[in-house]
């Protein structure tokens, strides 16, 4: 009986310590109020006045921008599931470092609305993109939806002093995108939405 005992307090002891290393090698949440360079995380979380800048990072959860986030920048990273950022006062950037080379995939979903300048270019999202009543400038890029792809309701154009690289920045742009069911594009406050 005793050894019994032995062995159930023995294999207890080995189960806890299995817990306890699954726990460490699990990837954890993070708050992001700086640039994270690598690395595998659960759910990024940007609070309102924190400016992130996500570069290779894998995300095995979600990306969320709160209103009142400054500037958020997913580069060259993956995000599992989906990208939401609802109002937000600075640039929200999906793409990569230089020129939106790559393809970011995402999981889910990327959302962004009720932000200033929204720029998404070479994502590549298994459902939706969705990009709503956003006040600066608007540019969706050589995109993939693999359904809706919508970019719509935009606000009038607010500027942030920067409007010396477009001509237009008032314009709403979506440009060389692919989706699989339908794309939305009604932007009546802006003088012109411009699709190719």
């Amino acid at each position: 009986m005793k050894k019994i005992f032995a062995l159930i307090a023995a294999l207890a002891m080995v189960l806890a310590f299995m817990g306890v290393a699954n726990a460490q090698s699990q990837p954890k949440n993070i708050r992001c109020d700086s640039t994270v360079t690598g690395g595998t995380y659960k759910n990024v979380t940007v609070r309102s006045g924190d400016s992130c800048t996500l570069s290779g990072v894998t995300v095995t959860g979600n990306v969320h921008g709160m209103k009142g986030s400054v500037d958020i920048s997913i580069l060259d990273g993956t995000v599992a599931h989906n990208v939401q950022v609802n109002g937000s006062t600075g640039t929200v950037r999906i793409g990569n470092k230089t020129g939106c080379k790559y393809d970011p995939p995402v999981g889910n979903n990327v959302h962004v609305t009720n932000s200033h300048n929204v720029v998404i270019c070479y994502v590549n999202a298994d459902n939706n993109i969705m990009v709503t009543r956003n006040d600066g400038r608007v540019t969706v890029r050589d995109s993939s939806a693999g359904n809706n792809l919508s970019v719509s309701r935009q606000l009038p154009y607010v500027s942030d002093g920067n409007d010396n690289d477009h001509r237009h920045p008032e314009y709403v742009r979506i440009l060389d995108n692919t989706w699989g069911n339908h794309l939305f594009h009604s932007n009546p406050q802006r003088p012109r939405t411009i699709v190719r």
